[in-house]
C-alpha cells in the first residue's frame, strides 16, 4: 500500500552537508554498537526504527544513509552493512509502514459485516491512515512528488499488502485469484488518485456517499 523509491534524490555530497548542527551535538551522546551489534536482525530492524524517525522528520529527500547513521550512533559502512544502499533503505522503511497500516485497516474492518460498508469504510480509513501515519504521507509531500514512487504503488509488494489488508472482505465477495489482483490494483489506483489530487475536497461523509455511488458498483457488490 506504499510507493518504491526510484533514483537517488539528490547527491549524497549534498546530504551531508544538510546534517545540522544539532544532529551533530546530539549524535556525541549516543553510544555506537559500530564494533559490537547487536544480532543481525535486531541491528537491521533498529537501524529500520530511526530511519523512519528521520523520514517522518525530515521527509524522504532529507534522509540518506549519512543521516541514519548519525541518528543511530554508527558508522555509514555500519548501515551499508544491512542495507546496500539508499534506495533499499527507504523503499525498506516505506514497505514497513506499509504492512502496519494493512494491518490496521485489515483490524478495522473486522466490525463491519455488510460488503458494501467494508468497501466503503476500508478506502476511508487506508486514506485517513495514508494522510495521519508519520512516514507514508511523506510520499505525498508535493515538493517531492515523483513518478517513480508511484510506480511502485501498484508493484506485487502492494498488492500484497493490500490483500493482507482486505483479506475478510476478499473471502466474504468470493473472487478467485486473477480477480482479486484486479480488484486490489483497482483499489490502489483509486486510493493513489484520491491522494494525488485531493480536490474536490470532501468530508467523510461526502466521501463514503460518493464511493457508494462510483466505487461499489465498480466492484460489482
Amino acid at each position: 500500500m506504499i510507493g518504491t523509491p526510484g533514483p537517488r534524490y539528490g547527491s549524497f555530497d549534498r546530504l551531508m552537508t544538510q546534517t545540522s548542527a544539532n544532529e551533530k551535538k546530539a549524535a556525541t551522546n549516543r553510544i555506537a554498537w559500530d564494533g559490537d551489534p547487536p544480532q543481525r536482525t535486531a541491528a537491521r530492524e533498529r537501524l529500520l526504527e530511526v530511519a523512519a524517525q528521520c523520514v517522518a522528520r525530515d521527509g524522504i529527500t532529507g534522509t540518506g544513509i549519512a543521516h541514519v547513521a548519525l541518528e543511530a550512533g554508527v558508522s555509514r559502512p555500519t548501515v551499508y552493512r544491512y542495507f546496500k544502499d539508499r534506495d533499499e533503505l527507504i523503499r525498506s522503511v516505506l514497505l514497513q509502514a506499509g504492512l502496519r497500516l494493512a494491518n490496521e485497516v485489515r483490524a478495522h474492518m473486522k466490525g463491519f459485516d455488510d460488503p458494501t460498508e467494508v468497501a466503503v469504510e476500508a478506502m476511508v480509513f487506508t486514506l485517513q491512515g495514508i494522510r495521519e501515519n508519520p512516514v507514508l504521507k511523506q510520499v505525498w509531500n508535493p515538493p517531492v512528488f515523483d513518478a517513480a514512487v508511484l510506480r511502485g504503488f501498484t508493484q506485487p509488494a502492494s498488492i500484497a499488502f493490500t490483500r493482507v489488508a482486505f483479506s475478510d472482505f476478499i473471502d466474504a465477495a468470493g473472487w478467485g485469484e486473477a480477480e482479486t489482483t484486479e480488484v486490489m490494483e483497482y483499489m490502489l489506483r483509486l486510493i493513489m488518485s484520491f491522494l494525488a489530487s485531493p480536490d474536490p475536497q470532501r468530508s467523510e461523509q461526502e466521501l463514503r456517499d460518493f464511493l457508494r455511488r462510483r466505487f461499489v458498483p465498480a466492484l460489482g457488490l
